[in-house]
């Protein structure tokens, strides 16, 4: 009887213990074989690839070292790895569609290699693969052909809970500019086994390098103050040795001596690509100067700056340099010009472009190269080619259109980067935005441009510093590989805002110089383009893009519009002060400059409208605040005329920091005439002014005045007068005169008859005094 009671129990107590052992097992989802990216596990990452640049003089092995990741929440076991590769780049779009999506172009180069039985959580293990380019013996990259091959390291393991699968996979661009020979090869065929580049047709390169920086003035600070106030420190980091714009200036400063480039022709082929804001900004460094407190930069609390010293020897280096080659302007504070062209001023306008190249002649004591408009940051939009071309004749060099696949036959699109007329006085001279694109991921600051179609979109933040930097350098050299490819002319083009560590600037200079000498390609000066670009005609090409990421907002777009009218119209009273030499306009430029700033290209594009509309809160508040420093002072009385011709005496209080034209407007009431004193010109400080008017009434008035620009802009707030007339004044006087005239004859006579002794008639019909004493 005991015996079925046992077997009673015994389901019971295995549903129990499974119940527990769901309970244990981790709740996240086993990740599926070939879908790592559900659940990351392992991330791998590429620490070096020597050589970086293939010639036929290299090492003929590349070696690849890296550094494997555990980033999931359990362990993973038997991590395995091995490297692949796929064929030559083919088009300009495969630059950045062999670096993300399908890999099944790839094909090994050997066998998988353990990495590690067991890696646990936060583990990093390294590795390394060496191959030979090619061999008839061994595993080998099979490199037979110059060109630009695309490796990978792919990355599988068994995570716990999990079936084996490809947990991650790294991709890079290896340049290979000729093949050296088979490590095997006797020494009699090493001569014969090289494979050369063909240097039967050599591409025209122009390279441009920028020197730029996010906008550090803090805003609402106008001309003649100082020192001057920016938003934080970090351009004295920048400045300083070592640091990013250090760091650009040494590089092609190196590059282009006369020890390193004997011949020049790198720096023929270079142009330095000079932001004007940056120059205003590192200029006023040099006398001293203060940084916000506030974490926004906006705040006027400040404390000061420490990059004077780096600012002087920065600058005075740059001076140097650009006294020995090309210099060119880029729009002011890299401001979107599509956007300016929807605010629609002119004078905003040329102060993006036209001035900005004035502002580089001035600080550097050069003259820039004219003619052409850089637009390293955003694309020719249809708004931008009519801005440019209400100016003149000039050459944009703006990114070409491209995307991964030709539309019409599906084949993978290499960017047209023919020259073409778009409108009557603007031609584009397009560069290739995948190449762009690459030389936009270098550094420790990568960017994804807002020219790029997202078909060629390629996630930034799981490529290593080294990976970007070798698909930087093979996109350069591509169409130098590529014989096929036309025209044989390229422009290479960083983003403005660029930031290469030293040693990607190093590599990337030195693979320019070395196509060069390699007879792959030939320096084009940025002259040559400008005057080859202008011979161009109308050409066929995709229609220019409208709606662009990045984009501003049309509030903010009118809000610079309103803003910017006001401005001119203070602008147009203020003249000069004799004592400072400071002009109107200069006292204004700023607040017009942080207009441009605040259309500045170089913020993240998510983050622009909302930096913008902080940017001009604060100098919509500045601008209000000069239009109320010029005042009436309010006497907070009353004034009384003591004639109808009385004039009305006033004083007028001016604290801007130049002189300014003004016209008195005064409503007065019916019987009271006001002399227009027409312009009046009132210098910092007071100045009493006396008003001749005409009253015919007697009673106390209210008259308001107010201050206006001769163009009519209501300057300070109105004042209400109390005024006391009297219109019979002169009557009054005509009176009062007569009265002391017939008082002071009447004196006169007396004091006659006085001293002559004799009585004065007017007495005679008193009586006398003795004559009423005897009578008492």
């Amino acid at each position: 009887m005991t015996t079925p009671r046992r077997v009673g129990k015994l389901p019971r107590i295995v549903l129990v213990l499974g119940f527990l052992a769901l309970l244990a097992m981790p709740t996240t989802a086993p990740a599926a074989a070939g879908e790592p990216g559900s659940a990351p596990f392992l991330q791998v990452r590429v620490d070096s690839v020597t050589p970086d640049l293939i010639t036929t003089t290299s090492e003929p092995t590349v070696t690849v070292t890296g550094t494997v990741t555990n980033v999931g929440d359990r362990p993973v076991r038997d991590v395995v790895a091995r490297l692949e590769r796929a064929s030559a780049v083919s088009s300009s779009a495969g630059l950045r569609t062999n670096l993300d999506g399908a890999n099944d172009q790839f094909q090994p180069v050997g066998e998988f290699t353990a990495i590690a039985p067991d890696m646990q959580r936060g583990q990093a293990v390294g590795f390394t693969f060496s191959y030979p380019l090619r061999s008839r013996t061994a595993p080998s990259l099979g490199v037979e052909q110059p060109g630009v091959y695309p490796l990978l390291v792919n990355i599988n393991g068994t995570p716990d809970y999990g079936d084996a699968a490809r947990l991650d996979d790294a991709r890079f661009l290896l340049p290979v500019l000729g093949v050296p020979p088979d490590p095997a090869s006797t020494s009699a065929d090493a001569l014969t086994d090289v494979v050369p580049p063909d240097t039967t047709k050599p591409v025209a390169v122009t390279m441009l390098w920028p020197l730029a920086d996010k906008p550090r003035l803090a805003p609402g600070v106008p001309g003649g103050t100082t020192p001057v106030r920016l938003m934080n420190d970090d351009l004295a980091v920048s400045l300083a040795a070592g640091g990013r714009l250090d760091s650009l200036l040494s590089a092609v400063d190196f590059a282009t001596s006369p020890p390193v480039d004997p011949g020049g022709d790198t720096a023929r082929a270079l142009c330095l690509a000079v932001d004007p804001d940056l120059l205003v900004t590192v200029n006023a460094m040099t006398t001293g100067y203060v940084v916000s407190d506030s974490p926004d930069g906006l705040g006027a609390a400040s404390h000061p700056g420490t990059g004077q010293a780096a600012a002087v020897a920065w600058l005075d280096k740059l001076r140097a340099l650009a006294k020995r080659m090309c210099v060119t302007s880029t729009p002011y504070a890299q401001a979107d010009l599509g956007a300016l062209q929807r605010v629609g001023d002119a004078g905003l306008d040329a102060a993006a472009t036209i001035s900005a190249s004035d502002i580089i002649d001035h600080i550097l004591g050069v003259a820039s190269l004219r003619g052409a408009t850089v637009l390293g940051d955003g694309p020719l939009t249809p708004a931008a080619v009519d801005l440019l071309g209400s100016q003149g004749s000039t050459v944009a060099i703006a990114a070409a259109n491209c995307s991964a696949q030709d539309s019409a036959t599906g084949e993978p699109m290499t960017a047209d980067v023919t020259p073409r007329r778009v409108a009557p006085k603007v031609v584009v001279a397009p560069f290739d935005p995948a190449v762009g694109a690459a030389l936009a991921g270098v550094g420790t600051d990568p960017d994804l441009p807002t020219y790029l179609d997202s078909s060629l979109d390629v996630p930034l933040d799981h490529d290593s510093m080294v990976a970007r930097r070798q698909d930087a350098i093979a996109s350069m050299l591509w169409r130098a590989l590529q014989p096929s490819a036309e025209p044989r002319q390229q422009i290479l083009l960083p983003p403005l805002k660029w930031s290469p560590q030293p040693s990607d600037a190093q590599s990337m200079l030195t693979a320019l110089a070395t196509t060069i000498r390699s007879g792959l390609a030939f320096a084009r000066p940025l002259g040559d383009v400008i005057r080859e670009a202008a011979q161009a005609g109308p050409g066929p090409g995709p229609d220019l893009p409208r709606d662009t990421r990045g984009g501003f907002d049309d509030d903010v777009v009118s809000t610079v519009n309103g803003q910017n009218g006001r401005l001119w119209g203070l602008t147009a009273a203020l003249t000069t002060d004799p004592r400072t030499g400071l002009t109107g306009p200069q006292y204004t430029a700023p607040l017009r400059e942080d207009m441009l700033r605040a259309l500045s290209q170089t913020e993240p594009p998510d983050e622009r409208n909302d930096l913008a509309r902080r940017r001009l809160g604060v100098v919509g508040a500045t601008i209000n605040d000069l239009f109320g420093a010029v005042t009436i002072v309010n006497p907070g009385g009353s004034y009384t005329l003591a004639t109808e011709h009385s004039p009305l005496p006033l004083a007028v209080r001016n604290d801007l920091a130049v002189p300014i034209r003004v016209r008195l407007q005064v409503d007065a009431p019916p019987g009271m005439t006001v002399t227009d004193l027409g312009e009046q010109e009132i210098p910092p400080g007071y100045l009493p002014l006396r008003v001749p008017i005409e009253v015919h009434f007697t009673q106390r008035v209210a008259v308001d005045v107010t201050l206006r620009t001769p163009d009519g802009l209501q300057l300070g707030e109105p004042v209400r007068l109390s005024v006391h007339s009297n219109a019979y004044g002169k009557v009054l006087f005509a009176i009062t005169l007569i009265g002391g005239t017939v008082l002071a004859v009447l004196v006169g006579r007396r004091l006659y008859h006085r001293f002559r002794g004799q009585p004065d008639p007017a007495d005679l019909d008193r009586p006398r005094r003795a004559s009423a004493e005897g009578h008492r």
